[in-house]
C-alpha cells in the first residue's frame, strides 16, 4: 500500500535523498508569515534567485502531483502550482520551509476553484531514462491510485494527500490548524478504503 501510494518521481528515484526544504513541517511558516518572523534560506538577491530557481526545478512536479491528489486535473494543478510559486517569489526570502509553503498556498488556491476534478491522465514524473513499458505501468498506476484518491470524500482525500507526500499525522494536522485525533481517525478511514477500493488484502499501515 505505502508502495502504491508513493509518487511516481520518488519511486523512480527512491535511492534519492529528500531535498533539505522537506524538514519537519513542524516548523513550516504559514502563508501570512511576517518577515520579522522567518530567516531567510539564503542571503543576497542573486542567492534568493538561484535558492528559488532550484526549488522550482526540484519540486514543481511534486507539487503539482499534491494537487492532483486532492483532486485535480493535470491542467488545473499545474496552474494552481504555478501560482504558488508566483506568490512564493516575492516574498522567498521570508520562507523557511517552502515545501510546507507552498503545498499550503497550493491547497488553498486549489479549494478557491470551488470544484473536484477528475483525476488526470498523465501524472507528471521525475525526467529521466525510463524503459517504455516501466514508464506506461507508472501511468497506469498513477491514475487507478488518483482515481481511488478521488472517491474518498474530501476530509479524507486531504489528509492523504498530505501523508502520501510525506507528511507525518502529526504534521499534518500542524499544516491545517486541524484536531490531531481527527486527522488520524480520516487517515485510518482514508487508508481503509483505499484498501478496498485498489483491492489490496492484508493490513495497511
Amino acid at each position: 500500500m505505502e508502495l502504491l501510494l508513493a509518487r511516481p518521481d520518488e519511486r523512480i528515484a527512491a535511492q534519492e535523498a529528500r531535498p533539505a526544504a522537506s524538514a519537519s513541517s513542524s516548523q513550516a511558516v504559514r502563508p501570512d508569515a511576517q518577515p520579522s518572523q522567518v530567516r531567510g534560506p539564503v542571503s543576497g538577491s542573486a542567492g534568493v534567485a538561484v535558492d528559488f530557481a532550484d526549488c522550482y526545478a526540484r519540486d514543481m512536479a511534486g507539487l503539482i502531483w499534491f494537487v492532483m491528489s486532492l483532486g485535480a486535473t493535470a491542467e488545473v494543478a499545474a496552474d494552481v502550482a504555478q501560482s504558488a510559486f508566483a506568490d512564493a517569489f516575492p516574498v522567498w526570502p521570508t520562507i523557511r520551509h517552502p515545501r510546507a509553503w507552498l503545498r499550503r498556498v497550493a491547497e488553498r488556491g486549489y479549494y478557491r476553484c470551488g470544484s473536484r476534478e477528475t483525476p488526470v491522465e498523465s501524472p507528471p514524473e521525475r525526467p529521466g531514462p525510463l524503459p517504455t513499458a516501466s514508464a506506461a505501468e507508472l501511468r497506469d498506476e498513477a491514475r487507478t491510485v488518483l482515481a481511488a484518491l478521488a472517491a474518498l470524500p474530501p476530509k479524507q482525500r486531504q489528509v492523504m494527500a498530505w501523508c502520501i507526500d510525506g507528511y507525518s499525522p502529526a504534521e499534518v494536522a500542524r499544516e491545517l490548524g486541524a484536531d490531531p485525533a481527527a486527522v488520524r481517525q480520516n487517515l485510518a478511514k482514508a487508508r481503509k478504503n483505499l484498501k478496498q477500493l485498489l483491492g489490496l488484502d492484508g493490513s495497511v499501515r
